[in-house]
């Protein structure tokens, strides 16, 4: 199998000796051609950001497979390392085939817009959540094909994603704070946004990868090569900190994530009131209902439907929710200005929502405090640095990762319609 991708280049999984092995490699193909697979290209990996960056439109199926071949990489390199590891650290043919799996399907659950939708439906489940389901339920195309390797292989490759597994080292690769997943989605989110804030030197950081054994322990754990990796690692976590700054709480991404909770919360009220809301998906129904959906029902779910039941909205007969559906359709987002941390949101909301109402907007749906924290680096003892002889931690081999473990990010945004704006500005300036 050979992909071109505008990340990574070429991407393959060759079935010969010393890379993927024949049965591992006829896993993942049919993986991928596995209908919840192949659901992925209709889900976009950054929801709503395509409307900041109107490049940002690529699909977590790209992602899935880019995180596999990652983890490819990753693999090759530890086989390099087999020398320096116990027996029940080495990756064998069978979890060589469980890891591709779990990096390949470790999204699957993900719904319309990624991200956004497990916060705009009541009680809505995590992505992760949804992901066992659609892995352990026997009704899918994926659990055949892992039942089909191995019948324990479903079981292994969910708590694989879930960071669980026999082989520490392995686990974090899959599931940590330095893993296939997040490697992938920097540089993929970079690229395809056109920023150049989430650029990582994935070739070095393998280069220099270790896996450490302690002594008296009994796993290994990841290391890396100080005098060769220790700036690379440092730049994994820059390029972090500056993609959350610049593109996922872009104010413009921010106001639109306000806009479509704002509409789903009308939506829920509309249903809970017993009106027929006509577009929206029975399954989004059965949820704003507090029932369960089965497997089969969340599948269904994906952009498309979410972009044909905002159609039917802005057509339909309840104001509030056509406003909202058009803003997102039409890219009326939301103004925003910047309020200081500190500052209380009640506090603001009772200077605003006059205003806001006084110009003839609702501001239970027009209206809204934004506020968003995110700490730069919290400390992950997993993570070695070896310096010679010496194992250090992160924090110790590193002032810039020390100066990043006290840095905290805060966005904090007032957001209104654009026809309010002078007289918001005006009522919250002193709190700006």
């Amino acid at each position: 199998m050979i992909l071109r991708d505008p990340v990574h280049g070429l991407i393959s999984f060759p079935a010969h000796k010393g890379a993927v092995s024949a049965a591992g490699h006829r896993l993942l193909v049919r993986l991928i051609d596995t209908r919840e697979v192949q659901r992925l290209r209709r889900i976009r990996a950054l929801g709503l950001a395509s409307l900041a960056f109107p490049g940002g439109e690529h699909s977590r199926f790209a992602h899935a497979v880019g995180s596999a071949h990652v983890m490819r990489r990753y693999l090759d390199r530890v086989r390099s390392l087999a020398d320096e590891l116990p027996a029940h650290d080495r990756i064998d043919a069978d979890w060589e085939a469980i890891a591709l799996a779990a990096a390949l399907l470790h999204d699957l659950g993900h719904g319309p817009l990624s991200h956004t939708f497990e916060t705009v439906v009541p009680g809505g489940r995590a992505h992760e959540d949804w992901t066992t389901q659609i892995i352990l339920d026997p009704g899918t195309e994926v659990h055949a094909a892992l039942r089909e390797f191995d019948e324990r292989a479903p079981a292994a490759v969910e708590r694989l994603i879930h960071g669980v597994c026999p082989i520490r080292h392995l686990a974090r690769a899959v599931s940590g704070t330095f893993d296939v997943d997040r490697c992938d989605y920097l540089m993929r989110d970079s690229h395809m946004t056109g920023v150049r804030y989430g650029l990582l030197d994935l070739d070095w950081l393998l280069a220099s990868l270790r896996l450490y054994l302690p002594s008296g322990a009994s796993a290994a754990t990841l290391a890396i090569d100080g005098a060769k990796g220790l700036t690379a690692v440092e730049g994994f976590f820059l390029a972090r900190l500056y993609m959350y700054r610049q593109v996922y709480l872009h104010k413009a991404v921010r106001t639109a994530e306000v806009t479509i909770r704002a509409l789903f919360r009308r939506l829920g009220e509309r249903l809970a009131e017993g009106h027929e809301v006509p577009g929206t998906p029975a399954p989004i129904v059965e949820l704003f209902g507090g029932r369960e959906i089965s497997t089969a029902a969340y599948l269904d779910l994906d952009d498309a439907a979410l972009d044909t039941a905002l159609s039917r909205y802005a057509r339909g007969d309840d104001p509030t929710l056509a406003a909202l559906a058009t803003a997102l359709r039409d890219r009326k987002l939301l103004k925003s200005v910047k309020l200081r941390d500190e500052v209380d949101d009640a506090e603001v909301r009772a200077l605003v929502d006059p205003v806001v109402k006084a110009a003839g907007f609702d501001p239970r749906y027009f209206a809204a405090t934004d506020r968003v924290k995110v700490h730069a680096y919290v400390e992950d003892e997993a993570l070695v640095v070896l310096s010679g002889p010496r194992a250090q931690s992160l924090l110790e081999a590193s002032p810039v990762m020390r100066g990043l473990s006290s840095e905290v990010f805060v966005s904090h945004r007032l957001m209104f319609p654009a026809a309010a704006r002078e007289a918001v500005s005006a009522a919250v300036e002193e709190l700006r």
